[in-house]
This record gives C-alpha cells, sequence and structure tokens, in this order.
C-alpha cells in the first residue's frame, strides 16, 4: 500500500513538472512568435511610419511646452488674484505690507517678479516696492492699464517701457467695498524666456515665442533677440487651431517646424527640430530596438511568473478591501437606521408636548378664573406652569431641529435665509463644542437678502465645515462665521478656524475624492469632494485660504438666484 502511494506521489508529482514546463515553453513559444511577428511588422511598416513618428515626437513636445508655459503664466496670474483676495486694499497700498508680499512671492517664484505695485484707477502708484524709480510714473495710456480697465485680469506682450529693458506685466483688477484698484507685478523676461528654452531636446530642438504682431518674445534659434520683428517671408501669423506642422528648408537649413498660439492666441509657440537629429533618434531606436526584442523573450517568463504572484496578491488585496467596504456599508445603513429611529423618536415626543402644552395651557386658564384667585399657591402655580410651558417650548425645536437634519429630502429650491440656516447647524454642534473650550463667534450681515437654493444641501455643506474646523482645533481655539452680501447678486459665507492649518502642499488637492490628511479610518476624504460638488451644482463657488499653525478659512459664494441646472421644477 505504502508503495502505491509512493508511485501515485511519483506520478503527480512528474505530472505537475511536465504541466508546469508545458506552460513555460508555451508561453516562451508564444512570446518569441508574438515578437517575430511585432518585428516584422515593424520592419516593413518603419520606412512610412517615420515621418509620422517624428510629426506626433514633435506635436507632443509642441503640446507640453505649451501646457507648461500657460500653467506658469496661470499660476503668476492667480496668485495676483488671490493676493487681491486675501490682502485687505488698505493694508495693501501701505508700503511695509506691499514689500512683505514682494518678498514672498519673490521667494516663491525663485525671482520671476521684478517688482510690485498698487495703482488707481487714472494710473498713478499708491505704494511700489521694486529696483526702479516708478512711483511718480503714470500709466493711463499704456495698452496693459487699458486692457485691464475693460478685462478685469491681463497678461501684456514683452515690451520695454520706462525702464528700456525687456518685461511684460501681469496685472488684476479688483474692487472691494467702494475701492476699485489694480495690482501690477511685472515679470522678468530673462526668467521667462528661460522656461521656453527649456524644451531643448536631441542636439539641435529649441522653441521660441512670437507675438501676434510679429515681434519675438524669446530669443530665437536664428539669432534674433528679444522686441526684435520677424521677417516677413520667415513665419506665417495667421491665425489657426490646434497644431501645424511641416518639413521645410530655410537658411541652408532642412528642419521640421511645429507651431500653436498660447496665451489666448495672442503668443505663438514655435518648436523646431533639424531633419537629421530625429531621424537620428529613430535610426538610433531601430537598433535598439533588436537587442529589446531578445531581452523580451527572458523577461516574459519572469514577468509571467511575477504576474502570477502578484495577481494572487491582488485576490487577496481585493477580498481583504471588499471585506472593509462591506463593514461600511453595514455601518452606513447603522447610520441611517439611527437617523431614521431619532426622525421617528422626535416624532413621538413631539406628541406628549404637545399635550403637555395644552394641559397647561388650560391650568393657566383655570388660575385666571375668579374663585382661584384666592388659592395660597396661586403664584407658585403659575410660574411653575410658564415654565412647563417655557420648557416644553425648548424642547420642540430642539425635536425640529432634529427632525430637519435627519430628514431625507429631495432637491428643492426655496427661499432660505442663510443667517438662520448657519445658526441651526452651529447649534447643533455648539455644545459640544463648548466641552472642548470651541468657542463659536458670529458676524453676520444684518441686510443679506434672501436667497433661492436648497437648503438640504447647503446645511449638509456647513456642517461637513463646522465639524471639520472642530477637527483641526480639537481644544482651545475659536471658530467664525460671518455672512456679506455681495455687489454681483450673490452672497459669501465663510466658515473660518484657528486650528492646525493645511500645509501649502495639500492645498490643490484639498478638494480631491479620497485624499484625506486624517489617520486611516478617521475620514474617507469624500466629505470636501462632495462639498465642492454640491456648491459647483447650486452655481456657486468654494475655496480655501491657509496657513499652518494659524487657522484655515473656508468661502462660499453663492448666487441669489439659481442656476438653470438646479431650479425647482
Amino acid at each position: 500500500m505504502g508503495m502505491h502511494m509512493k508511485r501515485k506521489e511519483r506520478a503527480a508529482s512528474v505530472y505537475s513538472i511536465r504541466l508546469r514546463w508545458h506552460i513555460i515553453i508555451s508561453y516562451c513559444l508564444a512570446a518569441v512568435i508574438s515578437l517575430a511577428l511585432i518585428a516584422g511588422i515593424i520592419y516593413f511598416e518603419y520606412r512610412s511610419s517615420v515621418n509620422e513618428r517624428a510629426t506626433a515626437r514633435l506635436v507632443s513636445v509642441v503640446m507640453e511646452h505649451k501646457g507648461t508655459i500657460e500653467n506658469f503664466l496661470f499660476e503668476l496670474a492667480n496668485t495676483m488674484r488671490m493676493v487681491t483676495l486675501l490682502e485687505d486694499f488698505d493694508n495693501l497700498r501701505q508700503q511695509d505690507v506691499l514689500e512683505q508680499v514682494y518678498a514672498v512671492l519673490e521667494k516663491e517664484y525663485d525671482f520671476a517678479f521684478e517688482d510690485l505695485g498698487v495703482l488707481d484707477l487714472d494710473g498713478n502708484h499708491l505704494a511700489y516696492v521694486g529696483p526702479y524709480d516708478l512711483m511718480d510714473r503714470n500709466y493711463i495710456q499704456a495698452e496693459w492699464f487699458q486692457d485691464v480697465l475693460e478685462k478685469e485680469m491681463v497678461i501684456s506682450n514683452v515690451f520695454l517701457g520706462f525702464r528700456q529693458a525687456p518685461h511684460f506685466i501681469i496685472a488684476v483688477k479688483q474692487t472691494n467695498g467702494q475701492d476699485t484698484w489694480i495690482l501690477r507685478a511685472t515679470v522678468n523676461a530673462v526668467k521667462f524666456a528661460s522656461l521656453v528654452e527649456y524644451v531643448r531636446f536631441g542636439r539641435t530642438g529649441f522653441a521660441y515665442i512670437v507675438s501676434h504682431d510679429g515681434y519675438y518674445q524669446t530669443r530665437s534659434r536664428d539669432g534674433y533677440r528679444v522686441m526684435d520683428h520677424v521677417a516677413p517671408d520667415h513665419l506665417d501669423l495667421e491665425f489657426f487651431e490646434g497644431v501645424n506642422f511641416w518639413e521645410l528648408k530655410q537658411d541652408q537649413r532642412n528642419f521640421f517646424r511645429a507651431k500653436t498660439w498660447i496665451k489666448d492666441n495672442d503668443w505663438l509657440l514655435v518648436v523646431e527640430q533639424d531633419v537629421d537629429d530625429i531621424y537620428g533618434e529613430l535610426y538610433l531606436l531601430r537598433q535598439n530596438a533588436l537587442i529589446f526584442f531578445a531581452l523580451g523573450g527572458i523577461l516574459l517568463l519572469v514577468l509571467t511568473l511575477m504576474t502570477m504572484k502578484l495577481l494572487l496578491r491582488k485576490v487577496k488585496l481585493i477580498d481583504a478591501e471588499k471585506e472593509l467596504l462591506d463593514e461600511q456599508l453595514i455601518q452606513s445603513h447603522k447610520l441611517a437606521s439611527i437617523g431614521q429611529l431619532s426622525a421617528g423618536i422626535a416624532h413621538e415626543i413631539n406628541n406628549p408636548l404637545a399635550i403637555i402644552g395644552e394641559e397647561s395651557g388650560w391650568m393657566q386658564d383655570i388660575l385666571k378664573r375668579e374663585n382661584m384667585q384666592g388659592i395660597p399657591e396661586h403664584d407658585e402655580l403659575t410660574d411653575s406652569l410658564r415654565e412647563i410651558n417655557q420648557q416644553a417650548g425648548r424642547c420642540r425645536k430642539i425635536t425640529h431641529k432634529l427632525l430637519s437634519f435627519s430628514r431625507k429630502m429631495d432637491a428643492t429650491i426655496r427661499e432660505v435665509d442663510m443667517n438662520q440656516l448657519m445658526d441651526e447647524v452651529a447649534a447643533l454642534r455648539e455644545r459640544e463644542a463648548g466641552l472642548s473650550s470651541i468657542k463659536f463667534i458670529r458676524d453676520y450681515d444684518q441686510d443679506l437678502p434672501m436667497i433661492h437654493t436648497d437648503s438640504s444641501q447647503v446645511r449638509q455643506v456647513l456642517f461637513n465645515l463646522i465639524n471639520n474646523a472642530m477637527d483641526a482645533i480639537n481644544k482651545n481655539g475659536e471658530i467664525s462665521l460671518s455672512t456679506k452680501k455681495n455687489k454681483d447678486k450673490s452672497i459669501t459665507v465663510t466658515i473660518s478656524d484657528t486650528g492646525m492649518g493645511i500645509p501649502q502642499e495639500n492645498l490643490t488637492r484639498i478638494f480631491d475624492p479620497f485624499f484625506t490628511t486624517k489617520e486611516p479610518g478617521k475620514g474617507t476624504g469624500l466629505g470636501l469632494s462632495i462639498c465642492h460638488g454640491i456648491i459647483e451644482k447650486l452655481g456657486g463657488t468654494i475655496f480655501v485660504a491657509s496657513k499652518v499653525g494659524e487657522g484655515t478659512t473656508f468661502t462660499i459664494r453663492l448666487p441669489l438666484e439659481p442656476s438653470v441646472t438646479v431650479a425647482d421644477d
């Protein structure tokens, strides 16, 4: 019997080894055949595809560099806009405050900004920081100044100006209360040119920018300097969509040129590379391809074995995640059941409260009769009944708040008093906040108009932001709630805390789904993402400002009237 079992085990072992080798040989044959077919197709299609690949590569470089330049310009302009929103006009026109802002901008953007100035609508400086004597200069006739009066924000072309040095302007117009003013910054043309010329690829790749009226904004490959005019037969400046690409001969050079319009079709980005340089890289690629194909067969077997192991680990990980999601789903059902239970309890409490109120009122009416005036305890009974009525009313308010928050409501656009809504949400958390020495400070605009919006969704956003503020403070701090009417038929709601603040590197990701800085199990990273989606759906905007160690401020702007997409049926 033992010998028979050993034979069976030996036969199973031999079968397992054969099966394993069969799988390995099958994978190797499949790999060799596949690689051979791919090599053959590439060989026969190579001649016709070289030009197409070169085109795609250069177009990709153009689009990538276009994004880099426009992102750089947008970041500078957006920073200027944030300065006008975060800094009060009266503070910013102070020389010492403007110097502090300029120092921060210099450090943040590697001295890309040359100077910074605050101007009135007549083109006069109210404050100026920089190396030039421009305080007494008037810009009313400057083209960029006329543009910013009309467009609110302008990025100018490169020009010489009063300082007689190439530069361009980023200007933002801002209105705070009754004050309208302009924040102007000069961008270092050399720094900007280095960003454009960073596109160097291969031996001869080069990029430059030309304005729509034919002036070089950066140096060209042919030696033209900034502010030189483009020769009429050198470059076509007609407007077009997308990317233009072609091969041409010019000045005894055979090269590829790709170009596209950037900065609202005001600048033309041009990228050039010699034909031999492009094809030389592709020739080298063909030679290396043979080595890669040879190594591919060997690596495929190793990768197959590793993939099998990774798949098994992935399956285990998916099972673990599924169990976690099941637990979260059960927890969400529990919370939903608790909400329904609390709503039912509130309803049940309301009924006896109504009876108590009616009976106490009836008893007060009895005590008012003449024959009851002589009772020795008449005053005490009257005070007690009044206290009963007062406390019953207080209980009714509590149950009403509980019902309004726990009730699931369809999206309904109605007239909402934002001051009252913020008070209702704050009241639900104020008692718990008091236990942690967290104080609520209210600063409401008493002339705030009614708005038409979905109160239940706005309540959810406010509740989440107040919860986040309490988590950020933990103990001993303040949460400021404020409202303000704007001139553009909208209102602003602000929730600030004195908590730990948010690091600068996290501010751009704060509204991303599943992004959270809380410990595992204490946050899903969905709260702020959902808030952002709700506010945008209601036609508003939400943004955040924060400094580590000082606190965080969330600002919400909501229109007085809803957008078409959320309007009530």
